[in-house]
């Protein structure tokens, strides 16, 4: 009878190795992307595309965990000074980059003054504002001196793989834009632009166990059609999109799941203030006023989305819910003819073929807009010249949307702050910047709301931006693929992913 009970022991014990190994067995993972990453040095490139490639190679001090709260990475402990001047980091020991060289105090010195370096040219470097100094006094801790102090700079540090820590031999080599060396749990073995990105398993990721996947073949497919075809016909795992009509038939398959959650994001109309007709707030309000944003939200997403007059979700602490704007077309002819168009105006909307959800977006914009005489066309451009034409300010109004947002701060400060690099539109609001600057430098949670209010109320009142929807967050993947979970950070992370 002992005897057999050893033999049972030993039969559970063989089964439970068994399904533990089940996680670790390896395998390519083969997902589909909807987009060509736009570069991989994480100082230049602000391609979601790119920085969620970057998600699964670099790691950063901080990060943040399932439920968007701040937990340690790279640095196992923090402190922070009396005056809220002095951040001091600890770093794990034992982290090495995948070159197998061991990541030190200096590495973080090295990766945000390169960062904070006027010369890189940083669209990120909004990150680390206020950073004034940043130190190693030993090979383990990392101090960051601050001019004021900065009750988002955790979240700053966490929220985005723009900060991740990189080895300074991918920038001296010259292969920081295609394949940079990084601490985290794959490394890019192959990158052919517009084709496809090849992750392999980083052999000294520093946390033991992990990831389970051998490899990632990320396929770079445009076409939301052809990432549906393909998920359903088991050509690839897992897809960062599909068309949002098919939500609905994908929820009935029994091979897929559709992992949907609130995202941190929203889409948007942006006004160019540089042109004459739309510097004028009163006719920015009429659009405003005009969008039938229901509408919109169930044409351009299907339904996957909330209608929305100012950027926060509902689903976030920060949610304020202003909603000025009543859908009443007779009141924005008023606002034109009294900006001294009695007779309409032609403008020109600029969505990109990247994302079929904007050219839906415009459609139906147009189609609101000629209710009060505006004459809109259409001009749809590819990915990569869409992107120059907002950076030139070659525009009247573009669509888009803002993703990965978790504090306030990542709602308005780089895309409202007068001069800063993701501010497009050129709105300028001296109180908004003041503002800004006071949410940025405010510890209790009472006053910063009330401040990023106040924001929040000028902004939509201004309409630099029109605001349309925030959009569910929705991966779709088969059902083999296991330890896997979307984010309403909407950051992709496969390093505890696994097929079964």
């Amino acid at each position: 009878m002992k005897r057999f009970g050893r033999l049972a022991i030993l039969l559970g014990l063989a089964l439970l190795l068994t399904l533990s190994s089940a996680q670790t067995q390896g395998g390519t993972l083969r997902v589909a992307w909807a987009q060509d990453p736009v570069g991989l040095d994480p100082h230049i490139t602000s391609a979601r595309s790119s920085i969620q490639i970057l998600e699964n190679v670099l790691d950063t001090l901080v990060t943040l965990d399932a439920e968007q709260n701040v937990v340690p990475s790279l640095a196992e402990s923090w402190s922070v000074s009396d005056d809220n001047l002095t951040w001091t980091f600890k770093l794990r020991s034992g982290v090495q980059f995948s070159s197998g060289r061991d990541l030190t105090a200096e590495d973080v010195v090295y990766t945000y003054e390169r960062m904070l370096d006027p010369e890189t040219g940083s669209g990120q470097a909004y990150l680390l504002a206020g950073v004034t100094a940043v130190e190693a006094p030993d090979a383990s801790t990392v101090v960051l001196t601050l001019e004021s102090p900065n009750p988002a700079l955790l979240t700053k540090l966490a929220g985005s793989k723009s900060v991740g820590i990189i080895a300074r031999e991918s920038v001296e080599d010259g292969t920081i834009n295609t394949q940079p060396i990084g601490s985290g749990p794959f490394v890019i073995a192959d990158y052919q632009p517009g084709v496809r990105v090849t992750l392999e398993k980083n052999p000294n990721y520093w946390q033991e166990g992990l990831p389970y996947l051998d490899a990632i073949e990320v396929q770079i497919i445009t076409d939301e059609n052809v990432r549906r075809t393909a998920l359903i016909a088991g050509d690839v795992d897992w897809a960062i999109s599909v068309p949002a009509q098919s939500v609905s038939e994908l929820k009935g398959n029994t091979d897929l799941v559709v992992d949907e959650v609130p995202a941190g994001a929203y889409w948007y109309i942006g006004l160019n203030l540089e042109r004459e007709v739309l510097s004028d707030v009163r006719v920015r309000q009429a659009i405003a006023m005009t969008v039938n944003r229901d509408n919109i939200a169930m044409a351009a997403a299907f339904g996957n989305a909330q209608p929305t007059q100012d950027p926060i979700p509902s689903s976030s602490v920060w949610a304020y819910g202003y909603a000025p704007y009543t859908y009443d077309p007779e009141a924005a002819r008023a606002l034109l003819a009294e900006a001294g168009y009695p007779d309409g105006l032609e403008l020109e909307i600029m969505p990109t073929t990247q994302y079929e959800e904007s050219i839906r977006v415009a459609q139906v914009v147009q189609a609101n807009l000629a209710e009060i005489g505006i004459r809109a066309t259409i001009r749809t451009l590819e990915w990569a010249e869409w992107l120059e034409e907002e950076g030139s300010g070659n525009y009247d109004t573009y669509i888009c949307s803002w993703n990965g947002n978790v504090d306030p701060d990542d709602f308005f400060g780089a895309q409202h702050g007068t001069g800063e690099v993701f501010n497009f539109t050129g709105y300028s609001n001296e109180t908004v910047d003041e503002l800004l600057d006071e949410g940025k430098n405010t510890d209790d949670f009472e006053t910063r709301r009330g401040i990023y209010e106040q924001i929040n109320q000028q902004v939509v009142d201004d309409a630099p931006y029109v605001y349309l929807y925030n959009p569910l967050e929705i991966n779709v993947y088969r059902t083999n693929v296991m330890g896997y979970a979307t984010r309403a950070d909407q950051a992709i992370r496969f390093v505890e992913t696994y097929l079964e």
